[in-house]
């Protein structure tokens, strides 16, 4: 590869990056080949290939970066912010979401790798390590809102979690595969019932 800048090289694997995540969100991963990505970045099979050494490669590098903003959201959560308002703003990040095309194209590539992931055992410690992450973020909120006093001091919070993350997939799963719509009042209905179960009563 000729020599060029470290913000060039940068540049070209985030477009082959962002072209390949356009690809396999439209026609899945079994069916996306090199080529594909290739036509779609403009960049050469070599050129790729300086970057990634397979499609699996390219692939999951793309889903790191996309889980990767969920754990920058909770992380980016001033510290004197309520676990309360961490949670709503958790769910509403996820879930609003989904009303824009973007984030809706983000969410069926989230269950194709997902499906990739269920078919290759041998990417299946992959899928185990992501939903751990998930899980701690989502845990130490509850934890926090437990020993702060917002939250019940019996909640079950494996069980919470699993719950959360699960329900949430599915709403994307409703909306953004079998194309049933979201709409605000299933977010904000989805909120309420996560909050009644995990918070003191008065």
């Amino acid at each position: 590869m000729p020599k060029i800048s470290k913000e060039a090289a940068e540049a070209r694997k985030n477009k082959i990056i962002q072209c390949a995540f356009e690809v396999f969100a439209e026609n899945g991963y079994a069916q996306t080949t090199i080529d594909d990505i290739v036509t779609a970045s403009g960049i050469s099979k070599g050129g790729i290939y300086n970057y990634f050494k397979s499609k699996e490669e390219i692939f999951l590098e793309i889903a790191e970066s996309r889980f990767e903003q969920r754990h920058r959201l909770i992380k980016s959560f001033p510290k004197d912010m309520s676990n309360r308002d961490k949670i709503i703003n958790y769910i509403h990040w996820a879930l609003i979401g989904l009303f824009e095309d973007k984030l809706q194209r983000m969410a069926r590539f989230t269950f194709e790798f997902w499906s990739v992931l269920a078919r290759n055992p041998n990417m299946s410690d992959k899928a185990k390590k992501r939903y751990h992450l998930f899980y701690d973020d989502l845990s130490k909120i509850l934890k926090q809102g437990v020993d702060h006093g917002e939250f019940q001091e019996d909640i079950d919070i494996p069980s919470m979690v699993y719950i959360i993350l699960s329900t949430m997939d599915g709403i994307g799963f409703t909306s953004c595969i079998m194309g049933i719509e979201i709409t605000y009042e299933v977010v904000e209905n989805y909120t309420d019932m996560i909050l009644r179960k995990i918070e003191k009563g008065d």
